[in-house]
């Protein structure tokens, strides 16, 4: 499973990661990870550990957080290895405007160690 995916499917099953002393810590509901979603976490355990250090993402249109939802793509493509980064679009809220907005899952990424810079908000002006 693409990271993307999975981190997807555990925002969306409302899992909680988090990096404590000692390694990586799963809150999770009771039965909403299955044997696939565990060997998966296990295959992708360094990044989901810097995901819980910085939960951000990048895409073309700046850092964001994931949402959890997902919208599958009309098209219908072949079982192939690419497959899975085509068949769903990945729910993304942009920091700068708080939009959702879907990406394919190949075009999201997880934000280099040396990119981890505070997140400036731009400033609302209240009108009265």
């Amino acid at each position: 499973m693409m990271l993307m995916m999975l981190l997807t499917e555990l925002t969306r099953l409302d899992v909680h990661l988090l990096a404590e002393f000692d390694g990586l810590h799963v809150k999770a509901p009771a039965g909403v990870l299955t044997d696939e979603l565990r060997q998966a976490m296990q295959e992708h355990k360094a990044a989901l550990l810097r995901y819980a250090l910085y939960p951000y993402v990048k895409t073309i249109d700046g850092l964001g957080t994931l949402t959890g939802a997902r919208r599958e793509q009309d098209a219908i493509f072949s079982r192939s290895r690419h497959w899975e980064r085509l068949r769903y679009k990945i729910g993304v809220k942009l920091l700068l405007d708080g939009v959702e907005r879907f990406y394919l899952p190949g075009t999201v990424r997880e934000v280099p160690g040396n990119d981890h810079q505070p997140i400036e908000h731009p400033s609302r002006e209240v009108f009265s």
